[in-house]
C-alpha cells in the first residue's frame, strides 16, 4: 500500500506544472507531458492547442468529481496509488473516457483477483475487459435460472451476453446429462459384474460345502466311511487342498483378493 503521506498534493503547483484542471472550483496542477504519455485523448487535446500563442493552460471540468479525478491522477503519477474496491469503478470509467489503458489493465487485474459476481460481469462487459469477462461468464452459467431472473445486475447486461449465458448453461447441462448417462451405463455394467461374481461365489461355496460328502476327497483309510472323520489329519489336509484349489479357480477372488492370488500363485 502507498503511504498517503507521500502522495502528491495536486492543489499545490511545482516549478514544472504547466496545466491546471479546474474541478468544482478547485485547481489541480499537473504536467502536460505526463498526462499525454498516459492518455491519447489528452495528448490530442494538447496538440490541437499548440497553435495558440500560450498553448492550453487550463481545462475546466465541471462535470467531474474532484475526489475521483484526484484518484485517477494518483494512479498514473509516480506514487501509483493502488486500485481498490472504493476506486475501481470510477477509475474504470475515467480510464475509458481518457483511454488510459494501463490504468484500465490495472483495474482488470484487481477485479480478476476478486470473488466472481454478476456485478463484476457487468463491469467486464461495459469496459470490454476480456479476461475478466470470460472468467465471470464461467461463473454466471453456474447460477440457476431463478437466480439470474431475480438478479438486478442481469438486467444491466446486454441481450447478447444474456443469450450467451443461457447457451453456456444449455451446453453445461448437456455435458452433465452425458456424464450421468455414462455413469448409469457404468453402474449397470458394475452391477452385472457383481451379480455374476455373486453367482460364481455361491457355486464355489456350494462346491466347497459338498467336499465333506465326497468319499474320494478323503484319505485311503477313511474312503469307505459313511461320514467324514474330522479327527484325521490326512483327511483334513486333502479337504484343505481341495478348498484352496476351488478358491484359486474362483474368478471372484481376482477382484476381491488380488494380493492373495499373487501370493498363492
Amino acid at each position: 500500500m502507498t503511504d498517503a503521506s507521500v502522495l502528491r498534493d495536486f492543489t499545490q503547483p511545482d516549478e514544472l506544472s504547466d496545466l491546471t484542471l479546474v474541478i468544482s472550483g478547485t485547481p489541480l496542477h499537473v504536467h502536460k507531458q505526463y498526462l499525454a504519455e498516459w492518455s491519447p485523448v489528452w495528448r490530442q487535446m494538447f496538440l490541437e492547442e499548440c497553435s495558440s500563442p500560450q498553448g492550453l493552460q487550463e481545462i475546466l471540468m465541471p462535470d467531474k468529481n474532484l475526489l475521483e479525478v484526484t484518484e485517477l491522477l494518483h494512479s498514473i503519477y509516480s506514487t501509483q496509488k493502488p486500485i481498490s474496491e472504493t476506486n475501481v469503478k470510477f477509475l474504470l470509467e475515467l480510464s475509458e473516457e481518457f483511454q488510459i489503458n494501463r490504468v484500465k489493465e490495472r483495474c482488470e487485474q484487481f477485479l480478476v483477483n476478486q470473488e466472481r459476481s454478476l456485478g463484476i460481469l457487468v463491469l467486464a462487459e461495459k469496459y470490454k475487459l476480456r479476461s475478466l469477462y470470460k472468467r465471470c461468464m464461467e461463473y454466471a452459467k453456474t447460477k440457476t435460472l431463478e437466480e439470474l431472473d431475480s438478479s438486478p445486475e442481469c438486467k444491466k447486461l446486454s441481450q447478447e451476453t444474456l443469450l450467451q449465458i443461457y447457451h453456456d448453461k444449455i451446453d453445461m447441462l448437456r455435458e452433465y446429462s452425458k456424464d450421468l448417462t455414462q455413469r448409469d451405463r457404468k453402474t449397470k455394467q458394475d452391477c452385472e459384474t457383481l451379480r455374476m461374481e455373486k453367482e460364481n461365489m455361491k457355486r464355489s461355496l456350494q462346491s466347497i460345502q459338498k467336499l465333506w460328502e465326497v468319499p474320494s476327497k478323503r484319505c485311503f483309510r477313511h474312503i469307505a466311511d459313511s461320514a467324514f472323520n474330522y479327527s484325521c489329519p490326512e483327511c483334513n489336509e486333502k479337504i484343505y487342498f481341495e478348498i484352496r484349489k476351488l478358491c484359486g479357480e474362483g474368478q471372484h477372488l481376482r477382484r476381491y483378493f488380488p494380493k492373495s492370488q499373487e501370493k498363492n500363485s
